[in-house]
């Protein structure tokens, strides 16, 4: 009798084991495993409002993220010398949030020193003037982006409005020019801080409060733009690639240093804006 008795809580732990749910079970949510560069968005009760403020409470269960991986580097945006920027001269940080119709960033900039030599002209190879760029792949296939729309790579500049994509090869085609596309309806931003006249923080901190509405578009999205094409409906599980990244000009009014919020492996680290395989997850939560 005693010897039954044993064998019936081995039975009941055996039978409820292999009732758990699993991958194998119809129904059941497959298991995501994020790395260390993967970050999961928690949904927006109250949506932020977009005013470089940061206050929101929407912000306040959200975790930050570092933009510190050098990807250029050296002071001269060398591939091959990955200095970084030197101690106390810049600091990068992030949070997303989402709602069914946007992604929500709030980004940390410590700048000491603000080159924007292009900011007339976001035509004119922006990426070489002070400027962060967010990168966004729909699907999160990852896959080829230079000259479609698989993936884009918004830079956004200190003047608050312009969110410029690069297409390889479409040069002067209008709408374009020197390849880049304006995609302000994609984008709504403030920077709070910033004394645009004076190219420098309102408190003396170096510090920039950037804060970003995106609506996220699928690959089909023209290549022209589109103002009546609409944006993808953001739900709870859906996996997109992404990475936030600063591109950090200085003295010289040319880019010193590319600092990104993942590692990418392999000699070449500027490879982002050409193929979103290297991009981190973006996991959408509640």
């Amino acid at each position: 009798m005693k010897s039954f008795l044993k064998i019936i809580p081995v039975l009941l732990i055996f039978f409820t084991a292999c009732g758990t749910s699993g991958p194998d079970n119809p129904g059941d949510d497959p298991v995501i495993t994020l790395g260390p560069d993967d970050y999961e968005a928690h949904f927006a009760e109250t949506v932020p409002v977009i005013d470089g403020k940061g206050d929101d409470p929407a912000w306040e269960k959200a975790d930050w993220k570092s933009i510190e991986q050098v990807w250029l580097g050296g002071g001269n945006a060398s591939q091959s010398n990955l200095t970084p920027p030197p101690a106390g001269t810049y600091s990068g940080r992030f949070k997303i949030v989402w709602t069914e119709d946007s992604l929500y960033y709030l980004v940390e900039i410590m700048d000491t020193y603000l080159s924007l030599t292009r900011i007339a002209d976001p035509y004119n190879e922006i990426y070489k003037d002070d400027c962060l760029e967010l990168f966004i792949n729909e699907d999160g296939k990852g896959g080829m982006h230079e000259n479609n729309n698989n993936a884009f790579a918004y830079h956004l500049s200190y003047d608050g409005v312009n969110a410029m994509d690069y297409v390889a090869g479409q040069n002067n085609n209008s709408p374009f020019k020197n390849s880049y596309i304006a995609r302000n309806h994609h984008i709504k931003y403030k920077i709070g801080n910033l004394d645009l006249s004076n190219r420098e923080s309102i408190d003396g901190s170096n510090i920039y409060t950037w804060e970003i509405e995106m609506k996220v578009f699928d690959k089909k999205y023209p290549i022209s733009g589109s103002p009546n094409y609409s944006s993808v409906k953001l739900t709870e599980g859906k996996i997109m690639g992404f990475a936030a990244a600063y591109c950090n000009a200085g003295a010289s009014n040319n880019r010193e240093y590319f600092i990104g919020s993942m590692f990418i492996p392999g000699a070449n680290k500027n490879v982002a804006y050409l193929n979103a395989d290297v991009f981190a997850k973006l996991v959408l939560a509640k």
